[in-house]
């Protein structure tokens, strides 16, 4: 078991051949250089693209404006005190979430190991939303996107075109508008 014992000002833990390790030998982990930057990088964190993305869904599924008043509710008992307390923790171990938890209390590693399982699941959401944008993108080079069409082999025999369903005429696999040729 882990115990961590404050000296002074000095903060030491028990490393895994179980030699003391004093805070000064954890300072070469690195530093932010300055507050602001600390600052743009948390605030870079916390507004992501789930948040920008994801949310007015989560709202429009969840019951509109009614939504937001249990989330505001959960946000100020729950979240902000969690991420206030784990900011903390991180500044004052100057270790990771796992380890950071485990000198606090052993029992309490599992919330590390939980916060990474959630790290990694969103990083895999956003992976697969950055190759559909990468898709797209280098298929928007072919002289045909696939998009623009229902000729591909994903369509099923009941997928119709714009045309289709705006009842124009179709001549050589293109929308005709007759109304225009009728002028001349």
């Amino acid at each position: 078991m882990s115990r961590e014992f404050l000296k002074g000002n000095s903060l030491e833990m028990p490393s895994q051949d179980n030699r003391l390790v004093t805070k000064t030998q954890l300072l070469d982990r690195g530093q932010w250089a300055s507050k602001l930057e600390f600052l743009l990088a948390v605030a870079g964190t916390l507004v992501g693209l789930g948040n920008l993305w994801r949310f007015p869904y989560l709202c429009y599924k969840n019951g509109g404006g009614a939504f937001l008043v249990p989330y505001v509710l959960f946000l100020l008992a729950c979240g902000i005190p969690m991420f206030l307390l784990e900011t903390a923790m991180g500044q004052f171990t100057s270790q990771g979430c796992i380890t950071c938890w485990r000198h606090f209390c052993p029992l309490f590693e599992g919330i590390g190991y939980a916060t990474q399982v959630v790290i990694a699941y969103a990083a895999v959401s956003y992976i697969v939303i950055q190759a559909w944008a990468f898709f797209y993108l280098f298929s928007s080079f072919s002289a045909e996107v696939p998009w623009a069409t229902c000729r591909n082999t994903w369509n099923t025999v009941n997928t119709k075109t714009s045309c289709h369903l705006s009842q124009k005429p179709i001549y050589t696999h293109t929308c005709a508008d007759i109304s225009i040729l009728s002028v001349l």
